[in-house]
């Protein structure tokens, strides 16, 4: 019997996958329900049980009660038996649930008589709303309307109103744990918002609450109109082909979408590129559309829900009361109680109905939200170019108690891409890479939230500003030009020109928000990857930014986005690197534009007054190896005085050590952990450097590299833990003899770290895949040094091979900033080539850039 359940259970799955991924998902769980069916009851049929005949009912609960049994779910089976067949239960166990057993599925089985039943759905939640759906499978049928019967009476009838608290708070608990949006990086289908769960949920309370058993019934209850419910019932079934083909290949029960996952399955459901964006971008668009879809429908199922039991607005605390004229507060609610006919002689009613929310903190009622839908066609151009409509437009940022409810509200209802209707091109538009954990408008929309909360706090940066309407519609527009195909910061500040003049922006304003579009990168991506201590690089990003306003504009905006982004993308380093450029960049505005020899002259001061401090704080030393006046300029910005007498110092009492092999002394602060390296200088000293951290599980992130006029060497790298090991549980000292083996040329290091490359090739390496790798040499970004750049794939020992083929060309780093970017690493190097030049022949440029390209698996041959 076993063999032919496999051969039938796998013929259905090779009909699914040659199906094109099933032709709908509830025929698939139909089918699959059924084979367990007649597999559980032949099994039952054919043990010698005919005693307690009429005294047992098979139940199936859950998923498998409601026929919707996913390829690898638990099948949720109960034998449910009258007291008198106590005695002979084991017998029917052993019958039905070894067979099942054997098939190598997920059993989950209880073994009850009725009064057991309603007792456990006392004690057990999941199992109490698992006889929502229970199912008869085989025998008694007086037994199983006996247990329907008590359930009923010990928890629906006359217990609507907790079943529905109950819920709501499980609810709330499943998206405190999976995400409270539905449109994470790696969305859980099932638990996660707008999953399948939140389906069952609804379902589950309209039968206990109505007496509604299906979405029809739901629909001719007048509880969702026609075209909700068929849009609901698109959602339902895109996100049920979607679990299927999950379990299938996971081969396991798996019910989240993960990041490695989503190309194949794109391919797999038909999607291809097209107009500039990616065949995974637009599948993970609409299943973001789905989610959202099933979230919005059942989150104003649940307010209707409070509604009619008195829920709402329960222990409220603010008043009822008129706002203006067609709009009210209600238990806790806003509503709108203008008719079409108020709506249509004056349209601004509805961009007030989100004022009065921001003014009040308070969600909309459902029913408005549903009413508003409907009026979206009286948001003509009329409107969005009246002064009066923008007036109120951008109080909302400016009054907001929740901006990120308000602006939800508007998305979902459609009024914000009725106001602005190039929003449409990036509603629910998928970013495929593990940097940004939202959609795109999402994203833009946590932007201004964010923005919301440092305007409060920052209020030394913000008075700055002259007019923060314009930073809140840049933080709202700022990534507009994505999904274009093309540089979505240009695309994205022509397309802001337009919006901000129908805005009724001034001149001067649009020029502002085109700039802070087409720019709010420029400080994170300068922050992380230029030497902020070069007077003429700090004095052009002044020259570019114009102004302290737009400074502080650009400064929050770029906090704001950053924190947007996800956790990946911001951490104290980073906040402290772009505050870094924000404080360096601003005196230069605060006292006027400056010539470029006026920011020569300042650091000629700077770099006197610092030599000053150093021979006080090494004043009565007088047996130095190293004369502090020959100490560069470079250097001495690059370090507090105290630390650099600190490195004098520590070359005079291991100067011997030094000079024959290294010394690395390692510190630790909040994030980071420091090595002081010293040694002599030689070629390819960092590459071997690289190579020694990466043997260690240690990720370079910053390296600052000096070489002093005797030839000592002086290194500052910043490293974090890639393994899990403390600063303390580190072995400092081996490492440091692993480096003294590599520079004396008595360890092989690219054998090592092939080995080790090798070893730990897996789910991070086709998470990366994708990168686009990328050299750029820039001979403008510094007078002193020729900058190179390189975008790659975030791999083991990729710093390694970077630094060891730019020695190979006779190269000599001055600087190095190394910034991972979640699967992105970006290594910028200020370099000279061996006659102490910038590279300035275009062959030699691009002889390095092919090199450096092929190192890293960038160059196709």
């Amino acid at each position: 019997m076993i063999a032919v359940f496999r051969a039938e259970r796998e013929s259905l799955q090779k009909s699914w996958i040659k199906s094109g991924v099933g032709s709908g998902g509830n025929a698939f769980l139909l089918d699959h329900s059924r084979m367990i069916d007649e597999y559980i009851v032949n099994s039952y049929k054919q043990a010698e049980i005919a005693d307690c005949e009429g005294r047992i009912a098979l139940v199936a609960l859950g998923g498998y009660g409601r026929r919707e049994l996913y390829p690898f779910s638990d099948i949720d089976l109960m034998i449910l038996y009258h007291p008198k067949v106590k005695k002979q239960i084991s017998r029917v166990t052993d019958a039905v649930l070894y067979p099942l057993w054997d098939t190598g599925l997920e059993i989950g089985h209880g073994v009850r008589t009725v009064a057991e039943s309603i007792k456990h759905a006392q004690e057990e939640y999941f199992f109490l709303v698992a006889l929502l759906d229970a199912r008869l499978i085989y025998g008694s049928e007086d037994l199983f309307a006996e247990l329907l019967k008590a359930y009923r009476k010990k928890y629906v009838d006359g217990h609507r109103e907790k079943f529905v608290e109950k819920m709501k708070g499980h609810r709330q608990s499943r998206r405190e744990r999976f995400g409270s949006h539905s449109y994470l990086l790696e969305p859980h289908i099932k638990e996660g918002r707008g999953g399948m769960r939140d389906i069952q949920a609804m379902m589950w309370t309209a039968r206990v609450v109505f007496g509604l058993n299906s979405l029809d019934d739901i629909a001719s209850a007048g509880l969702l109109l026609e075209d909700e419910k068929k849009e609901f019932a698109q959602a339902r079934d895109t996100l049920m082909r979607l679990r299927c083909h999950l379990h299938f290949i996971s081969n396991r029960k798996n019910d989240q979408l993960y990041f490695e996952q989503q190309e194949e399955v794109a391919k797999a459901f038909g999607y291809s590129a097209k107009g500039g964006v990616r065949g995974v971008e637009h599948f993970m668009r609409d299943v973001y559309s789905a989610l959202q879809t099933v979230s919005v429908t059942s989150d104003l199922f649940f307010d209707h829900v409070d509604e009619v039991l008195g829920l709402a607005g329960r222990g409220r605390m603010a008043a009822d009361k008129i706002i203006e004229n067609g709009i009210e507060i209600r238990a806790e609610r806003v509503h709108l109680i203008a008719g079409r006919s108020q709506i249509l002689a004056k349209p601004q009613t509805i961009i007030r109905v989100f004022l009065a929310m921001a003014r009040t903190g308070l969600p909309m009622h459902y029913r408005t939200r549903k009413a508003i839908s409907g009026f979206l066609d009286l948001i003509t151009d009329k409107e969005r170019t009246s002064p009066r409509f923008a007036k109120t437009f951008f109080a909302l940022f400016l009054e907001a108690k929740d901006i990120g409810m308000v602006l939800e509200t508007m998305l979902e209802t459609g009024v914000l891409t009725a106001c602005i209707p190039e929003f449409t091109k990036i509603t629910s538009l998928a970013q495929h890479d593990l940097y940004h954990i939202y959609t795109v408008d999402r994203h833009s929309l946590q932007a201004v939230v964010e923005l919301h909360a440092l305007a409060a706090e920052w209020t030394s940066v913000v008075q700055n500003i002259s007019d923060l309407r314009v930073l809140y519609l840049a933080a709202l527009l700022h990534d507009i030009g994505k999904g274009s195909g093309r540089d979505h910061s240009i695309e994205g500040a022509t397309m802001a020109g337009a919006i901000g003049e129908r805005f009724c922006l001034t001149e001067v304003e649009r020029s502002t928000l085109e700039f802070l579009i087409r720019y709010h990168l420029f400080i994170p991506e300068n922050a992380l990857r230029r030497d902020l201590n070069d007077p003429i690089f700090i004095q052009k990003c002044a020259e570019t930014i114009g102004d302290n306003d737009r400074l502080s504009m650009l400064y929050l905006l770029s906090v704001a986005d950053s924190k947007a982004t996800g956790p990946s993308a911001w951490s104290d380093w980073k906040a402290s690197l772009m505050e870094e450029l924000y404080l360096k960049v601003y005196p230069c505005l605060d006292h006027g534009p400056l010539e470029i020899g006026d920011a020569t002259v300042r650091e000629e001061q700077g770099v006197e007054w610092l030599r000053e401090q150093i021979r006080r704080l090494l004043q009565g030393n007088d047996d130095l190896r190293i004369d502090p006046e020959t100490l560069s300029a470079d250097y001495i910005l690059s370090f507090s005085p105290e630390v650099i007498a600190g490195h004098v110092l520590t070359q005079r009492d291991n100067y011997q050590r030094i000079r024959q092999k290294s010394l690395i002394i390692a510190g630790k602060d909040a994030e980071n952990w420091s090595l002081l390296i010293m040694t002599k200088d030689r070629s390819g000293l960092l590459a071997k450097i690289c190579g020694v951290m990466t043997l260690n599980n240690l990720s370079v992130v910053k390296a600052q590299i000096f070489t002093w006029d005797d030839g000592t060497v002086v290194d500052v790298i910043n490293v974090r833990s890639t393994n899990g090991l403390s600063f303390a549980e580190r072995d400092w000292e081996d490492l440091n003899e692993q480096l003294d083996l590599a520079i004396e040329h008595r360890m092989g290091l690219s054998h090592r770290l092939y080995s080790k490359q090798s070893s730990t090739y897996g789910r991070r390496t086709q998470l990366v895949g994708d990168v686009d790798s990328k050299v750029v040499i820039d001979n403008e970004g510094s007078d002193k040094y020729s900058i190179i750049e390189v975008y790659a794939a975030d791999l083991p020992a990729q710093l390694y091979h970077i630094t060891q083929t730019m020695a190979d060309f006779g190269l000599n780093i001055h600087k190095a900033y190394i910034a991972t970017e979640v699967e992105l690493l970006i290594d910028v190097f200020y370099v000279l080539d061996s006659r102490g030049q910038k590279l300035e022949e275009d062959d030699y440029c691009n002889e390095i850039k092919q090199g450096i390209l092929h190192c890293i698996g960038g160059l196709v041959p």
